[in-house]
Formats: C-alpha cells, structure tokens, sequence
C-alpha cells in the first residue's frame, strides 16, 4: 500500500514530542516508587508503554521521512497506541484489582492489543475509522470491572480513570471522524486528537501514581 504524503500542519507531532519528554521525567520517580516486584513490573510496562506512544508518534508526525521508512514508522506508531492502552491496563490490574479477577483482565487486554498490533503491522489499509474503533474496543474493556475498581481504588480515583477514558474516546471518535478541523493550516483534527491523548494520559498516570508504594 502506498502512503500519500500531505502537508501536514504545523503543530502535528509537537504536543506528543513534548509530552514524550514529560512522560520520562513523571515515570523516572513512578518507577523508583515501587516498593515490591509486582509493582515495579507494573510501573515498568506502563512506563514502556507510555514512552512508545510518545516516542513513535513524535518520530513518526514530526520528521519527514522517506516513503519506505515511512510506512515503518507508521505502523510503529499506530502499534505503540495498543500497547499504550494494555501498559495502562497493567498496574490497575496487578496493584487494584483482586488477582484472579485482575489477572482475568489483564490476559483478555493483551489478546485484544496484539490483535491490534497484529492489524497495525499486517492490515495497513484498513478505514480510519475501523482503526478508531479497535482502540475503543480496547479501552472499554475495563466497563465490566467498574464495580469492583469503585470498591478498591477509591471515588477520586475512579473519576479520574472514567474522565480519562471518556477523553481518549472523544480523541478517537474525532480521529476516526476527521473533526473538528480548526485549522489545516496550523492545528487541525489529528492535533485536536493528539491534546486529548496527551490530557488522558495525564489522568491516567495520577491514578497509577497514587496506588504505587501504598
């Protein structure tokens, strides 16, 4: 499949990049906070997984590569975004839930984010929207756990988990849609996508912060 090669606006890729270099500096102390394996396993996954999506997108929006590289770096970049969601996923599940139900999770998110990766790598050509919609469906895979997590990790913390996936939805429902396009010139639909990103992200990562060392 051949790629065609846009002009991008020029925002694309900096929200990312800056958040990259965020994300380093907010999971260097999330890390050292781990107080046994489990959760320095836990942190560690997630942190990987933060700095791929970060990293890849960033490589991927903001340099101009050539057409054959470039088709790498996209799919690194859409693979990242599944193991984003799975990272997230892991701390909840080993440090929140209770274990069977926990691990229960855990193994049903990283079957549902390799097919994702596997969809990334092999089935390029696939709508947008489609594309949009796996996301979703990795991410609402936590809707049958609600209960139990309201009862473990505490009201605070549970909004903060729902307002950061009710955010990274909007942000794939405006990917997968095209809109609003504010400015194509400057800030357009998939830079709109990329401030929800980096704001869920943020959400997410005070929630897991909190039930580390605890």
């Amino acid at each position: 499949m051949s790629i065609r090669i846009m002009k991008k606006p020029l925002l694309r890729g900096y929200f990312h990049e800056c958040m990259f270099f965020v994300s380093i500096g907010a999971c260097t102390p999330l890390i050292s906070k781990s107080l046994n394996s489990i959760e320095l396993t836990a942190t560690i996954i997630y942190s990987i997984g933060i700095f791929m999506m970060f990293g890849f997108s960033a490589l991927y929006h903001r340099i101009k590569w050539r057409p054959r590289v470039l088709k790498i770096m996209r799919k690194l970049d859409h693979s990242s975004i599944f193991i984003m969601i799975a990272g997230t996923f892991t701390p909840i599940c080993l440090l929140v839930l209770p274990e069977e139900t926990g691990l229960q999770l855990l193994m049903i998110i990283w079957i549902i984010a390799g097919i994702g990766i596997l969809q990334a790598l092999f089935f390029t050509n696939i709508p947008r929207a489609i594309r949009a919609a796996l996301y979703l469906v990795a991410g609402y895979m936590t809707l049958p756990y609600l209960s139990i997590m309201s009862s473990v990790m505490g009201f605070t913390n549970l909004i903060l988990t729902v307002a950061g996936g009710t955010i990274y939805s909007f942000g794939a429902i405006s990917y997968g849609m095209k809109f609003p396009d504010f400015s194509p010139k400057y800030f357009g639909y998939h830079e709109f996508f990329h401030v929800l990103v980096c704001i869920a992200s943020v959400l997410h990562f005070i929630v897991i912060y909190s039930i580390v060392g605890n």
